[in-house]
């Protein structure tokens, strides 16, 4: 019985607070609403910038993936492809494609909440990498992608070579901070926040996506903020500004807190990982890091000092030689599995 009371109590101190976080930001749109003559809550119309479309060769995968068991569903995922890319140290990398997850830039945006659930972003990253012509791929994400990263590995360690992460824990370790760690739960206020309908994407898009700029410019962003341009703020706020598209990312925390997977068990991350952190995340305590290392068979953590949550941006050059160093170390035969 106690254990049930508290399971009672924790959700309706999640839905109380739900309900805070939503009332504020529903104070908040009427002030700007009034202050502005409504102009806050417009959407201004841009067009695609050019910094979208140079140096990539934009081409869609249909994938085929299951929800609710046995019903099908298909994404369309937008595929950006360099043949070469050259990071530092002058290493060149071939084959390199950075992927539009489902609901995100010009891939697919599938309406129900439960079309964003892990097991099938993690099938849409399996999918393609078999749809590309390869049986496994060193798989690589940051936030979001480094989530769907983590379970694509745990689910299909045989097509990960290795795996490397940015500022994203392993879920095991997030869940658990979640659980025992107050500095992380008062951090994640956003994830509630995302649970009540419209009024989040209304937020994001106010004073035009001003909440995008505070993202990266305030004192929770970059710490070189000079390295994320006006011309990269441009292209966030088209790529979020197309229909659909707020709904569709913020889907991602719904889904997660809505629709929890029933019996899940995490274990270890079998593939060979490489986990960066910037140490200054304003979102991420730094125990998410050093826990998820003991959530992997073979895990090395280079921290990067002083970099936000946005580590790949904050210090590219030092992000792109710990990625350097660990895939030059790397060796290890397919039949490990």
């Amino acid at each position: 019985m106690p254990s049930v009371l508290s399971r009672l109590a924790s959700k309706l101190a999640l839905k109380l607070a739900q309900y805070y976080y939503s009332a504020l930001a529903c104070f908040y749109l009427f002030w700007r609403w009034i202050r502005t003559a409504g102009a806050a809550l417009k959407h201004k119309e841009r067009q695609i910038p050019r910094k979208l479309l140079d140096n990539y060769t934009h081409k869609f995968s249909i994938l085929s993936g299951t929800r609710g068991g046995s019903r099908s569903t298909t994404s369309r995922i937008d595929t950006a492809l360099r043949s070469k890319i050259h990071v530092h140290m002058g290493i060149a990398y071939e084959g390199v494609v950075a992927i539009d997850q489902r609901g995100y830039g010009d891939s697919s945006k599938p309406p129900n909440i439960t079309d964003y659930s892990i097991p099938a972003l993690t099938k849409d990253i399996d999918d393609l990498i078999h749809d590309l012509g390869y049986n496994s791929a060193v798989v690589m994400g940051h936030d979001w992608g480094g989530a769907v990263a983590w379970r694509h590995a745990l689910s299909y360690p045989q097509s990960v070579d290795q795996l490397i992460i940015c500022n994203c824990p392993h879920p095991a370790a997030f869940g658990q901070m979640l659980r025992t760690n107050e500095q992380q739960r008062s951090h994640s206020w956003y994830m509630i926040f995302f649970q009540t309908p419209h009024v989040p994407e209304t937020a994001v898009a106010a004073d035009d996506f001003l909440m995008l700029e505070k993202m990266f410019w305030s004192k929770y962003g970059l710490k070189n903020k000079e390295n994320f341009t006006q011309e990269d703020m441009e292209a966030w706020k088209y790529t979020f500004s197309q229909p659909e598209a707020l709904t569709s990312a913020i889907n991602y925390y719904r889904c997660q807190y809505q629709y929890p997977e029933k019996g899940l068990k995490l274990g270890k991350c079998i593939p060979k990982t490489l986990i960066v952190w910037g140490d200054g995340d304003k979102f991420l305590v730094r125990e998410n890091a050093e826990l998820s290392v003991q959530w992997c068979e073979n895990a090395t953590l280079r921290m990067i000092p002083g970099a936000s949550h946005w580590v790949q941006q904050d210090e590219p050059a030092l992000v792109n030689e710990r990625i350097d160093e660990f895939l030059q170390t790397c060796n290890r035969p397919k039949s490990n599995y």
